[in-house]
Order: C-alpha cells, then structure tokens, then sequence
C-alpha cells in the first residue's frame, strides 16, 4: 500500500506558513486522494471544488509553489521528487502479490502433508 510522504522539515519552512494551515490541510488531503488512486499528483478540479473555499485555498498552494494550475484542477510540484510513481507502486503491488501467492501456495502445501 502507498503512502504519501510529507517532509519532516515542512514545520519550520517558510513554504507552508506562506500557503497557511487550512491550505495544508488541502494539500494533505489531496495528496492521500493522488496516492490513493496513483494519479501521479494529479488533483482534479471537482475534488478541490467539493471543499469549502477549495480553489481560494488551491490557490494559496500555487501562490506558495506547492501546486500549479492545469486544464483539469491542479498538479503538485515535484510530485516523483518526494512521491512513489505509478510505476513504482505497480512493482510493488505485483511483488506483493507475488508473496502472497507463494505463501498460500506453501500454507495449502503443509496443509495436504498434515492431512
């Protein structure tokens, strides 16, 4: 399972004191949304739309240097710098299946030598 990454740092920079914290708050959760359904920090703009005061906010985060503007809502900034790409997590995704299977292959196997 992925997970979105936020810098340990980000407390102290000057960055999200500039977007303010309602803003953060939108930029956390979108990012779980991008994560989630590996968009690779695409944010559509029905997601932003469907907070209270998402685009003023959006718009902080652009101001800010956290997000640009796109045709279809928002993109975050260096998203493959500090993000898992969609290729990663579908390497992953198969390794893990992959583990499963074995480990289901070998509990069936014990399985039918203890019957």
């Amino acid at each position: 399972m992925p997970w979105f990454n936020a810098d340990d740092k980000m407390h102290s920079h000057p960055k999200p004191r500039q977007a303010g914290l309602e803003s953060m708050g939108l930029w956390l959760l979108a990012g779980t949304y991008c994560t989630d359904y590996v968009t690779e920090g695409r944010v559509p703009g029905w997601y932003v739309e469907s907070w209270p005061r998402g685009r003023r906010l959006a718009q902080k985060l652009v101001d800010a240097r956290f997000w640009e503007a796109t045709e279809e809502g928002w993109q975050f900034l260096s998203w493959a710098e500090y993000q898992r790409t969609k290729e990663q997590i579908e390497e992953d995704r198969a390794k893990a299946r992959e583990r499963q299977r074995k480990w289901r292959e070998q509990r069936r196997d014990r399985q039918e030598r203890n019957a």
